[in-house]
């Protein structure tokens, strides 16, 4: 991975010495979008809510041919004690490609290669990652990190791979920027399409321990996912599954019959597009915690999805509905989430 990194800054110190980029676009794009949500079964209130998420990209193209993007999103801040709404400048990225020799992208807080959701074919959203949590672990990736990616050119059969070393963040971090030590992160994915309406997919990844000296790790943190789907006419099927191990401590031995070792996930998806404007789907996602002591008794986390989208011209009316069995893998915790949106793309 050392080798890597090297190439990738001796590239892009090469680069900005031997070209000139010529001026970018600026434009600005997003979804104005409504939604009303309701919980069954839980501590929450219904809530309605608007987006207030903006993406400004930019691009342009040097003068050997190569091209360059710049892209940031903007978000109002939700922390308590501000008061005055203030933006924030939390997920950035900027990437060369240069042709077939491929794509370098620097990110901070984007960028995830994650294909735990691969399988998905929603036709709303992932009902696994709304503003209710149910609980499920899944693995994390350079997204959440301060990374360099290398992306290769698309290659036979549609396949590209990826590879991604990642540091500390802080939301919005600007060049020059100095982060706190920390854990750092390596990962690799890959898609590809061998076949008409087949793909493939798959991620891996794992944190490399900050040695601060202080604790002793039993387990670093590692995890990956595969997903398969296949499409023929307008009916399209997915299936995949993930993986995390979390960090744990020696100490944590001692705790065994409390303490999760892995978490294992597995999706199934059915996605049919009625015809141009209408789109139905049924999802189903299962999670299962695997502690240190085989005889601790686990429940597993179960969600159904059943999920409808109605293009309107201009407009998309969803209403998606999840039940929820065992969240945050408690045996009877059960919950019914209800959403429906109204979007409009710019």
């Amino acid at each position: 991975m050392k080798t890597i990194m090297k190439t990738l800054l001796v590239s892009i110190a090469s680069l900005s010495v031997m070209f000139s980029a010529n001026a970018g676009e600026l434009t600005v794009s997003g979804t104005a979008k409504a939604t009303y949500n309701t919980v069954q079964g839980g501590q929450a209130a219904n809530g309605i809510g608007v987006t207030n998420e903006l993406n400004f990209t930019a691009s342009g193209e040097m003068d050997n041919g190569y091209t360059w993007s710049y892209s940031m999103e903007l978000d109002p801040s939700t922390a308590s004690t501000d008061t005055g709404g203030q933006a924030n400048n939390d997920d950035t990225q900027i990437s060369l490609t240069m042709g077939d020799l491929g794509t370098i992208k620097a990110c901070v807080s984007e960028c995830g290669n994650n294909k735990k959701y691969a399988f998905d074919q929603s036709a709303y959203t992932a009902m696994s990652d709304t503003g209710f949590s149910e609980g499920i672990a899944y693995p994390s990736d350079a997204g959440a990190y301060a990374s360099l990616q290398y992306h290769t050119p698309e290659l036979p059969y549609s396949t590209k791979l990826s590879a991604a070393y990642g540091q500390p963040k802080a939301d919005g971090q600007s060049g020059n920027a100095t982060i706190a030590d920390g854990d750092s992160i390596e990962e690799f994915s890959l898609s590809t399409s061998p076949v008409d309406g087949l793909t493939l997919s798959g991620s891996i990844y794992s944190v490399k321990d900050y040695a601060d000296g202080v604790t002793t790790q039993d387990q670093l943190e590692e995890g990956g996912a595969y997903a398969v789907e296949y499409a023929y006419g307008n009916i399209t099927v997915g299936a995949g599954k993930s993986f995390l191990a979390p960090q744990l401590l020696e100490a944590n031995r001692a705790a065994g019959a409390s303490i999760v070792e892995h978490y294992e996930n597995t999706g199934l998806s059915l996605g049919y597009a009625v015809n141009d404007d209408l789109s139905l789907s049924i999802t189903r996602e299962t999670s299962e915690a695997n502690y240190l002591t085989s005889a601790t008794v686990a429940y597993d986390i179960e969600m159904d999805s059943v999920q409808i989208a109605y293009n309107l011209g201009g407009a998309t009316l969803s209403i998606a509905r999840a039940d929820y069995e065992n969240i945050n893998y408690t045996n009877g915790d059960d919950v019914t989430e209800t959403i429906v949106a109204m979007s409009f793309a710019f």
